[in-house]
């Protein structure tokens, strides 16, 4: 066989299927490594959300959360010394903390296969991860098959993708390969438009926003990059836009509609954004909270007669409340702190060099973030999508998930990290 057509030749790479199935394989491997390292047993697995969710799905308790999940999450997770006044430690709540999608998935798994069986969860979620990395080069090969070799690498060993899909049963995993679905076909939009793909990527727009809330921003750039790629005439180009607006608001109508009956409140995707999740923002990335650990245990026992979404606006409320006394070094000492550090180390690490975490985390998110600001810098001077582009697009997304864009919007999914960080 020639050298041109060769497996390991340009073309090989380029056009080989054995390329993209020995990716998957190597990435699979890697994670099930890595899982039978890191797995103790299915008692052993700290779990959140969407598992919270399914396991009371499972038990017949609808969607909701335990109340002693909702205690800590909302209180006992950012109080130092107080503690609860005879806290509630029975019985469920109705809950729009995550929205359904992973959670659904979860609880289907789950209830055939055994209720806490997260050992087949995690070989689950490393499927959706080694499929993410093959998706990734089969996708970039023909742009660039080294440059999409390099990626399946990186990928494929890039610490917080193996050691995140093996260890939490959340919604991470399957939002990463739903982003780079989404932005695999922009690619498509680019090459061949047509009102089917349109359709196709809204829906699995819907589908992102219906497993993590971070990815709405996401998909409304995905739109408008959409509208921008397709070469077509301005009123094709504007059916398609409408068509993908129509079909994205179809797949979370019934989500929208449920916490309307639910909560009386429209639209809602989800609670606690500014609420909860902003409180452990302050507790865990900043100087703490801005509301004193007494009215803390007295807004819980408040709380006990509200609905989630009333409980969670009492302690916005708090929060705003709090803000007009503590912005000024919110702005000028918290926010800059956290540039400082990347947006992705909350205070307790900052002076940790230890070997463990300089290769799992500090040190990977570094390299990406240096090897993505060259295609970052093309992208500002341009205005047409290159190769480059795609691929710091792609870089981005995955190293910045688990810091987002706020540190008082991800500090939950930090602790979640965090607290299965060997």
């Amino acid at each position: 066989m020639g050298i041109t057509s060769g497996l390991f030749s340009t073309n090989g790479l380029r056009n080989r299927g054995a390329w993209v199935v020995g990716v998957f394989a190597i990435a699979l491997l890697v994670r099930l490594a890595m899982l039978g390292t890191t797995f103790r047993g299915n008692d052993t697995v700290a779990y959140y959300d969407d598992a919270q969710i399914a396991l009371n799905l499972v038990a017949g308790n609808g969607y909701s959360v335990i109340y002693q999940y909702r205690n800590w999450l909302l209180y006992e997770a950012v109080l130092k010394t107080a503690k609860l006044d005879a806290p509630v430690v029975t019985g469920t709540r109705t809950t729009a903390l995550k929205q359904p999608a992973y959670a659904l998935i979860l609880a289907g798994l789950l209830s055939c296969c055994g209720a806490k069986n997260f050992l087949l969860v995690f070989l689950l979620q490393a499927t959706i991860s080694a499929l993410t990395v093959s998706l990734l080069f089969w996708w970039l090969r023909s742009i660039s098959p080294f440059t999409a070799l390099a990626v399946a690498v990186g990928a494929s060993i890039y610490p917080a993708f193996v050691f995140h899909a093996v260890t939490v049963p959340e919604s991470t995993t399957l939002t990463l390969l739903l982003i780079a679905v989404l932005w695999c076909s922009l690619t498509r939009l680019k090459e061949t438009p047509s009102l089917r793909l349109w359709t196709f990527g809204a829906a699995i727009g819907g589908l992102a926003v219906l497993t993590e809330p971070v990815t709405l921003p996401f998909v409304g750039l995905w739109c408008c990059y959409a509208f921008y790629l397709d070469s077509r005439r301005l009123k094709t180009r504007l059916v398609g836009i409408v068509a993908a607006g129509a079909v994205i608001f179809l797949v979370v109508s019934p989500w929208l509609i449920r916490n309307y009956v639910v909560f009386g409140r429209f639209p809602v995707f989800k609670s606690g954004a500014t609420g909860h999740i902003f409180n452990w923002g302050l507790h865990f990335s900043g100087k703490g909270s801005w509301i004193s650990e007494d009215r803390l245990v007295a807004l819980e026992k408040a709380g006990r007669a509200m609905s989630e979404l009333e409980e969670e606006e009492a302690i916005q409320h708090e929060l705003v409340s709090g803000f007009r006394n503590h912005w000024r070094e919110y702005v000028t000492d918290d926010m800059p702190r956290n540039f400082v550090h990347l947006w992705w180390d909350i205070p307790r690490y900052w002076s940790n060099y230890s070997l463990s975490y300089l290769l799992g985390r500090r040190g990977p998110y570094v390299l990406l973030l240096l090897l993505a600001c060259p295609s970052i810098l093309r992208i500002v001077g341009s205005t047409m999508p290159t190769c480059a582009g795609v691929i710091s697009s792609s870089t981005s997304l995955t190293s910045r998930r688990f810091s987002s864009a706020a540190p008082a919007c991800t500090s939950k999914l930090r602790l979640m990290f965090e607290s299965n960080w060997p």
